[in-house]
């Protein structure tokens, strides 16, 4: 419910503001984030918001892997952002702040590949099962940026846009699971969230092409 409110008072906002000179664009853009469709709506010369979504899957084989063990993983990439772009200069350029819906998650799977021996009795991959791992973040995360290209500016057609930024999601949340023999300890989750406490601040980099109607 947290995460919905901010985007219903932006899609009221939108809705509810009555400017004699209402501009809208939409935007198809590539970014880190992955694909994204925007669209914007202008609030002056100076003012513009966006609300869309970004979206990207990709699976990896033998992410990691060896004579013991080899690795797969998953990553799946959805965002949904409610934004603001400032043109102090009534220029291309632009400050950006506003929210992302973060669902952004990887997984990562580890298969044993050889049999171990303990005395008499043999361990083989398909008793030991398999270790997983879910990685996720915070759902709500604040996002600012620089850009360039007003796409609501100008007569109706083709432009150009350019972003780069970053949004904090926190550090990540680590959910081991296992099959079979294999079990994670209670410390391993934690230490996996430890490693990868870097990426508490994802880079956001994106080009594209918006339309003025």
């Amino acid at each position: 419910m947290k995460t919905k409110l901010p985007l219903l008072l932006f899609v009221i906002l939108l809705a509810s503001v009555n400017l004699k000179a209402q501009d809208y664009a939409a935007a198809l853009k590539v970014s880190t984030l992955g694909v994204s469709v925007e669209g914007v709506r202008s609030f002056g010369p100076q003012l513009n918001a966006r609300l869309g979504f970004a979206f990207f899957s990709y699976s990896m084989n033998d992410l990691a892997s060896s004579n013991d063990y080899t690795a797969n993983g998953d990553l799946k990439l959805f965002s949904i952002s409610a934004l603001a772009d400032w043109f102090p200069f009534e220029s291309g350029f632009r400050l950006t702040g506003g929210i992302l819906v973060n669902l952004n998650k990887a997984s990562m799977t580890l298969t044993p590949l050889k049999t171990y021996n303990d005395g008499n009795i043999k361990y083989t991959p398909e008793k030991l099962g398999n270790l997983s791992a879910d990685i996720d973040f915070n759902k709500v995360a604040p996002y600012i940026g620089i850009g360039f290209g007003n796409p609501t500016a100008g007569e109706p057609g083709l432009g150009f846009t350019f972003d780069l930024g970053t949004f904090y999601q926190g550090g990540p949340k680590a959910t081991m699971s296992a099959t079979k023999l294999l079990a994670p300890s209670a410390t391993q989750g934690p230490i996996l969230e430890d490693n990868l406490s870097w990426f508490k601040f994802y880079p956001v980099l994106s080009i594209g092409l918006t339309y003025k109607f």
